[in-house]
């Protein structure tokens, strides 16, 4: 009982971190894009945590999923996650916007398809990993020393460059 419920607060959860999270110009979130920014480890301890995430939600899963051939897709995805590059690379391709739309309509179309709901959650929760992301314009101006003075000094104008996708 407690493993479905938690299957279904998933998506949930993840729309609630959306909404207060998505360009938010707290301290907090100041603090986070610099460090996301800044730093290579902070990239790949996020990278880490959403495997982390993900291969709990296929734990989980596989002790409720109705055969094991559902895991299947996601699985494979999976896979490919546990290299930093690669993911790196996936989620600089889920940056450009019209790839990021046409992924949000297949993992919105997933979500009514009875056997996707594990691709549908390891798509969202890689479309989730790319708006926290910062984008690969943003990582390269920082190695130039007077920007990256002035973001430390302002975090809150990292804001206006961290989402802009498509510079």
């Amino acid at each position: 009982m407690i493993t479905n419920s938690l299957h279904i607060l998933l998506p949930a959860l993840l729309l609630l971190f959306f909404r207060f999270g998505y360009k938010a110009a707290g301290k907090r979130m100041g603090k986070f894009y610099v460090n996301m920014t800044c730093r290579q480890c902070w990239r790949k301890f996020y990278t880490l945590a959403m495997l982390l995430v993900l291969l709990l939600f296929h734990f989980n899963y596989a002790n409720i999923a109705p055969s094991v051939y559902d895991l299947a897709p996601s699985s494979v995805v999976l896979i490919f996650l546990f290299s930093h590059r690669f993911t790196e690379r996936i989620i600089y391709f889920l940056q450009d916007r019209k790839m990021f739309f046409i992924s949000a309509i297949i993992t919105m179309a997933c979500l009514f398809v009875p056997h996707f709901f594990s691709t549908t959650v390891t798509m969202g929760i890689l479309l989730f990993g790319a708006v926290f992301y910062p984008p690969r314009k943003v990582c390269e101006r920082i190695s130039f020393a007077d920007y990256r003075k002035e973001i430390i000094e302002q975090p809150d104008k990292i804001i206006f460059h961290y989402y802009n996708w498509n510079d």
